[in-house]
């Protein structure tokens, strides 16, 4: 009876251990100067697994997307859950990186929260990373994945200056941690779980996605897309929602031939249309409906600079196609490999009071007079931040010298031949 009794108790005692739950926060520094304004890192730890958030993410306050590891034992295998949306959550595994660390363990000791500590010393790529962990309350876990085999982490040092370090730790029953995955995820593989919760921190504009520019009778506008000067001008119309004031803005174009042989200029341009005439209106009707500019060489130049009632376009981006990239990639070249896309990107954030809550016609040129020409997609991102730049901006278009309606009869601007060159009067507004 009395042996029944006392292995009821170790079991209790084995049980109770072995639910007992720790509860660690951290906090980042740099250089010893603890960040500003920070979220404390939360790490919950037993001998089953170890989840890893932020205090945000567990008091349910925090701003999409955010994202939860959960690092199963004793497998160390990792899941990752990305909450991208209210209603859509991805997840993804990994049951290898955890095993795949190296360590040099260190003779350097020092107490952090009262626990003895030891040192051991990864590098990743160029990073010299220092872990200190303990194995005083014989459990495993940690701020990252790294030393989730060590024993329990209460410090990451980077290179000598950035570090997480465990402020406080503390025994509780329950994290609470199910009733934030009360909901079942979408599974991906590790590197669409990626690209997915990356996308999801900002807005993405879809302007084109695979169109042609190319030189034909035959390239007509439909309901989605405008095609001028016979289809090497196309346009959309895009609506921008509020840019944040420290919001960034890139434009991001990709080009492949598809068909043309040949280097081509091209641009990304929006049109503005505060003025009573605009840019589309020559598109629509003709270059020469546009305001002419004339400086005395005896050329006439359509649509090129501002006037009281006219802004001209507003480049977002210049680029130079690549010679048949894609179309032609059968050519073989010896110890030459093809691209199959060329990829542009521009940062336009001080452009951000001239797209914020507008709608505007977005547009593409690229000079050629090829059937198949090119086939180009155009995204514009927009990425939040709390960082304040480019504030009190105002850009006003006074010239834009690009022969955009060159297959529809505008001139190359060839206006710098004479002194006057090209002279633009304006009224700056004090804002």
């Amino acid at each position: 009876m009395l042996k029944s009794f006392i292995f009821s108790i170790c079991i209790f005692i084995s049980v109770l251990n072995y639910s007992q739950t720790f509860e660690i926060r951290y906090e980042s520094s740099y250089n010893g100067k603890v960040q500003p304004n920070q979220d404390p890192l939360m790490v919950y730890a037993n001998e089953k697994e170890n989840f890893i958030l932020n205090s945000k993410i567990k008091e349910q306050k925090s701003d999409y997307p955010f994202e939860i590891s959960k690092i199963e034992k004793p497998s160390n295998t990792i899941f990752s859950y990305a909450f991208l949306k209210p209603d859509e959550i991805i997840s993804t595994s990994d049951a290898e990186s955890v095993d795949k660390q190296t360590f040099e363990i260190t003779n350097q000791t020092k107490k952090i929260l009262g626990y003895n500590c030891k040192k051991a010393i990864t590098k990743i790529n160029s990073n010299t990373i220092e872990v200190w962990f303990t194995n005083d309350l014989k459990i495993s876990g940690g701020p990252s994945s790294l030393g989730q085999k060590l024993g329990l982490v209460l410090q990451i040092e980077r290179n000598g200056n950035s570090a997480t370090t465990a402020i406080s730790l503390k025994k509780i029953k329950n994290s609470g941690i199910e009733k934030i995955l009360s909901k079942e995820p979408v599974k991906t593989d590790l590197l669409s779980y990626r690209d997915l919760l990356w996308k999801s921190r900002f807005t993405t504009l879809s302007v084109f996605e695979n169109e042609i520019i190319n030189f034909s009778d035959e390239s007509k506008s439909d309901e989605k897309i405008k095609r001028f000067a016979n289809g090497t001008v196309i346009l959309k119309k895009i609506k921008f929602p509020k840019i944040e004031a420290g919001d960034n803005i890139f434009v991001e174009l990709k080009q492949q031939s598809n068909g043309d042989a040949y280097d081509r200029t091209g641009t990304v341009f929006f049109i503005p249309q505060e003025k009573s005439q605009s840019f589309f209106n020559g598109l629509e009707n003709g270059i020469k409906t546009l305001p002419l500019y004339e400086n005395g060489n005896g050329k006439q130049y359509y649509g090129v600079v501002s006037t009281n009632n006219y802004l001209p376009t507003v480049e977002l981006m210049r680029f130079f196609t690549s010679f048949g990239i894609n179309k032609f990639n059968h050519i073989q070249l010896k110890d030459k490999i093809w691209q199959t896309v060329s990829p542009f990107r521009q940062d336009i954030t001080e452009l951000k009071p001239s797209l914020s809550e507008k709608e505007l016609w977005i547009g593409t040129f690229i000079g050629n007079y090829d059937k198949g020409g090119h086939k180009v997609s155009l995204d514009i991102t927009i990425h939040h931040s709390d960082q304040l730049i480019h504030r009190n901006n105002k850009a006003i278009p006074l010239f834009n010298t690009t022969n955009i309606m060159e297959m529809a009869g505008q001139d190359y601007a060839t206006m710098f031949d004479n002194d006057k060159g090209i002279f633009v009067e304006f009224n700056l507004e004090k804002i």
